[in-house]
């Protein structure tokens, strides 16, 4: 069985409180044995709250449908779009620059649009869990972010890098010009950063020569926050990296991915998680 097939094996198993994962164990070779044990299973039971189709299409990002409706004529579309929800379709609806939207889609033929989007977004994935069955890992709580919560605990982390940043920073009008560029929510956590001593480094952000483009600093700091996030989420299930990314648009997928990479230093990735998950109280918070 596929490590997917196993984890979903497992969950079965273990909702049955007289011992059937380790009566069913005795009837398994040692191999089978111990590609069972080596699954962290959930941590809720994923058969208590089912989720329907619809619900695991709304929690992705429209722009992950674009290639999907590219090949079809507008009127067909047009069909499909009124298949989604009206937030995914009038964003869609604007990219692809269509007048009208056919009236919303009912019964069987909405069922097996939602049903063939789905299909289609997870086709490539060997190995893919739905969301309630990921096996634990301390960054699934990400999962609960909407995407402009994600977007703005990436912009949080980045500011880590700034913090170490303005060390060597010592032109007061510069530093001026970066607190502008920030928000007052941004301010008061960079100044708490600033009290405290960095665990770990990356390089330096080197703004020495920034000409005060605000839009070009912001750029930066999403860019160190997306390699912060992505070296904590480093060994996660190839599913939890799905998920999270299918709730970001296509071209925040792409930034991430690029910094998805080991950073060979188990404390140093420890400090990370901990960071992003002292952040989410935060960005709920300010949300």
């Amino acid at each position: 069985m596929s490590t997917s097939s196993w984890v979903v094996f497992r969950n079965l198993l273990e909702r049955n409180p007289s011992g059937l994962l380790q009566e069913v164990g005795r009837y398994l070779s040692t191999e089978e044995q111990g590609k069972m044990h080596a699954i962290h299973p959930s941590k809720k039971d994923p058969f208590a709250h089912p989720y329907t189709l619809d619900d695991r299409l709304e929690r992705i990002h429209y722009s992950w449908l674009i290639t999907f409706l590219e090949p079809f004529a507008e009127n067909d579309k047009s069909i499909i779009l009124s298949a989604l929800t009206q937030t995914q379709a009038s964003k869609l609806k604007k990219h692809f620059k269509i007048s009208d939207l056919s009236p919303p889609l009912k019964g069987i033929g909405r069922d097996y649009l939602i049903s063939a989007m789905y299909e289609w977004l997870i086709s490539d994935q060997k190995e893919f869990l739905p969301f309630e069955f990921l096996p634990d890992h301390p960054l699934n709580v990400l999962l609960d972010l909407t995407k402009r919560e994600l977007q703005s605990l990436v912009d949080y982390l980045g500011l880590h890098d700034l913090a170490l940043e303005l060390k060597h920073v010592i032109q007061s009008h510069q530093i001026k010009k970066i607190q502008q560029v920030l928000s007052k929510g941004e301010r008061d956590y960079l100044k708490s950063l600033l009290k405290t001593k960095e665990p770990f480094t990356f390089a330096r952000l080197n703004l020495d020569g920034w000409n005060g483009d605000g839009e070009k600093l912001k750029a930066i700091l999403h860019h160190r926050g997306f390699n912060r996030l992505a070296k904590g989420l480093f060994g996660c299930h190839p599913s939890l990296l799905w998920h999270i990314s299918h709730r970001l648009d296509t071209g925040r997928t792409k930034i991430l991915r690029k910094f998805f990479t080991d950073i060979n230093n188990d404390e140093a990735h420890k400090a990370l998680t901990k960071q992003i998950l002292e952040l989410i109280p935060t960005i709920k918070e300010g949300s």
